[in-house]
């Protein structure tokens, strides 16, 4: 997983690329950290570079939303396609975190 971050505004997009599994639980930290930290109340991430995503993805997603909501900030999805909008959908992430 790679991922680059951009603010503009009152929002912080964050765009990532690759996969998003189990072993990039350390680094989506940092991108928990920058929702956290950050002053921006509406926060996208954009998955329309992400090749695969599992099940700890998913989680992964849910843990950046939860840390979003305590923080009293809005949290959006992009760019879901092919795998990982079958995913998304399947696990129900669509009806919990929005996706634009």
């Amino acid at each position: 997983m790679e991922y680059t971050a951009d603010r503009s505004g009152d929002t912080l997009r964050v765009k990532i690329s690759g996969v998003l599994t189990f072993d990039d639980h350390e680094r989506f930290k940092s991108i928990v950290n920058l929702i956290a930290k950050g002053e921006e109340s509406e926060i996208t991430l954009d998955l329309g570079q992400i090749k695969m995503i599992d099940s700890a993805g998913i989680g992964m997603l849910l843990l950046a939303n939860d840390k979003a909501v305590k923080e009293s900030k809005k949290l959006n999805l992009t760019g879901v396609t092919g795998h990982v909008a079958k995913v998304i959908e399947l696990s129900k992430v669509d009806q919990i975190i929005p996706i634009s």
